[in-house]
């Protein structure tokens, strides 16, 4: 059965997304299964994305709207921080929320804050990060340092000297499935710190099996991690992603937060 499908394609920082209105579950077209939402998201034969996003209503609650994220694989993730910038421009384009008022929403793995600060670009609030180590040792043919901590998905994130010498590509994808990361493995980060203490990052994310131009709890994960292993990182910090744009952490009274670019490609319907 096929199923017509209207959305946006949106760009965050280089992660790209589907984004679905969900708010009328009348609409009959709008149970989407794990095979739909793969099949939208293979490149070269439907629209092609790095996941796919819903914006939802939550009724008797405080929150404006709530946040479904699914990898290309059409599996649920609890977070996307780039999606979530996303989802808060696409927030203002439906009318829910207006450009430069703060809101709150939800996603599988909390609640945040949102604040879209241009035509183009919007911050998100994280859900409290959870740092499970900052360096230990881990085999993978060769031993590497890896710090771990969770941002509402798990990240591993390693320190490397040259994010552009063949360590990515060898063991990224080794390290996702490690043991020391549980039974769902985590996204890998590969991060060399700058002189002026700005941050390069490359990321392997599971679920999409592969490297993606940005990530944003990947982001999260790293400044954090490199703020407190590098006296020359200091927050808010600059992190150039694999796009060639850049993504900005920093903390303050509320959180852990990230900003950077959301845009809006293009609208447009398909069927799947």
């Amino acid at each position: 059965m096929s199923i017509s499908i209207k959305f946006l394609k949106m760009s965050g920082a280089g992660n790209d997304f589907i984004m679905v209105d969900k708010r009328d579950r009348a609409c009959s077209s709008n149970e989407l299964q794990k095979e739909d939402i793969a099949r939208l998201c293979r490149r070269g034969l439907s629209v092609g994305a790095d996941g796919l996003i819903e914006i939802t209503t939550t009724p008797g609650s405080h929150h404006v709207f709530a946040m479904k994220y699914f990898n290309s694989d059409g599996g649920p993730a609890g977070m996307c921080g780039n999606g979530a910038r996303c989802i808060c421009r696409f927030a203002v384009e439906l009318g829910i929320v207006q450009q430069g008022d703060e809101f709150s929403f939800k996603s599988d793995a909390g609640s945040h804050l949102g604040l879209v600060t241009g035509e183009s670009e919007a911050r998100v609030w994280m859900t409290k990060p959870v740092l499970h180590f900052l360096k230990k040792e881990i085999r993978i043919g060769s031993a590497i340092q890896v710090g771990f901590a969770d941002t509402g998905v798990p990240h591993a994130v390693v320190f490397t000297d040259n994010i552009e010498d063949s360590s990515f590509e060898k063991y990224a994808s080794l390290l996702r499935s490690h043991s020391e990361f549980g039974e769902d493995g985590a996204n890998v980060n590969w991060v060399e710190v700058q002189d002026d203490g700005s941050l390069k990052m490359r990321t392997f994310e599971r679920g999409i099996e592969g490297e993606t131009l940005a990530c944003g709890t990947g982001a999260v994960a790293s400044a954090l991690i490199a703020s407190e292993r590098f006296d020359s990182v200091t927050l808010p910090v600059r992190i150039a992603v694999r796009s060639g744009l850049d993504l900005t952490v920093g903390k303050d009274s509320r959180g852990w937060w990230l900003q950077g670019e959301a845009r809006i490609i293009y609208r447009a319907e398909t069927v799947s």
